[in-house]
């Protein structure tokens, strides 16, 4: 094997290092971590694609078709994997509900699975730069239309009301020190 084949294999497998960790910390705290480097099967497609320049500089024809042909299965069953999940998955961000400095509360809604439902997911925010967190709120689905999401409001400095169609109100509280909710409202999720 070539110096020069050494550098794309090196960055392969560093691609697919960075992919694993990035899936295991997934449900981090961290929104640069999550929002901007949670890719895990785009990182595992760039790791595939990487391995197979890599394998282009072997000198045994055998090892370099297999090499290629193994990378290009995986790369191909992470690309379909992750375009399956990014289909299923995909939230948009409906507002922002500002409150006291630095919190805001983030609403998202997404389809429930292929139905018609709509699911509302809420989330509290602390913006501190690259050390910016976000905190899951509550969810609700709208299959049962007296448990769909209607409104959210500021309460006090580390309070907070979310109330659905039917008036019920959830309370939730923030820690004042962290800013992490001590409980959280599901309906239907």
């Amino acid at each position: 094997m070539s110096t020069r084949s050494l550098v794309p294999l090196a960055a392969s497998l560093c691609a697919g290092a960075l992919a694993v960790l990035v899936h295991h910390f997934s449900d981090s705290d961290l929104v640069l971590l999550r929002e901007h480097l949670n890719h895990p099967f785009a990182l595992g497609v760039l790791a595939c694609a990487l391995m197979t320049w890599a394998a282009l500089g072997l000198r045994r024809r055998w090892l370099r078709a297999a090499i290629i042909v193994l990378a290009g299965l995986g790369g191909s069953a992470a690309l379909f994997v992750g375009l399956a999940a990014a289909a299923l998955t995909t939230a948009e961000d409906v507002g922002y509900v500002d409150g006291p400095a630095p919190y805001r509360i983030r609403l998202q809604q997404s389809t429930a699975g292929l139905g018609p439902d709509t699911v509302t997911s809420l989330s509290v925010r602390k913006d501190d730069g690259l050390l910016s967190k976000e905190w899951h709120l509550g969810c609700f689905n709208d299959d049962d239309p007296n448990d769909a999401f209607d409104s959210i409001k500021w309460t006090g400095p580390s309070s907070i009301e979310i109330r659905v169609t039917d008036g019920r109100t959830f309370p939730i509280t923030l820690n004042p020190t962290s800013g992490r909710p001590r409980t959280t409202a599901t309906l239907n999720c």
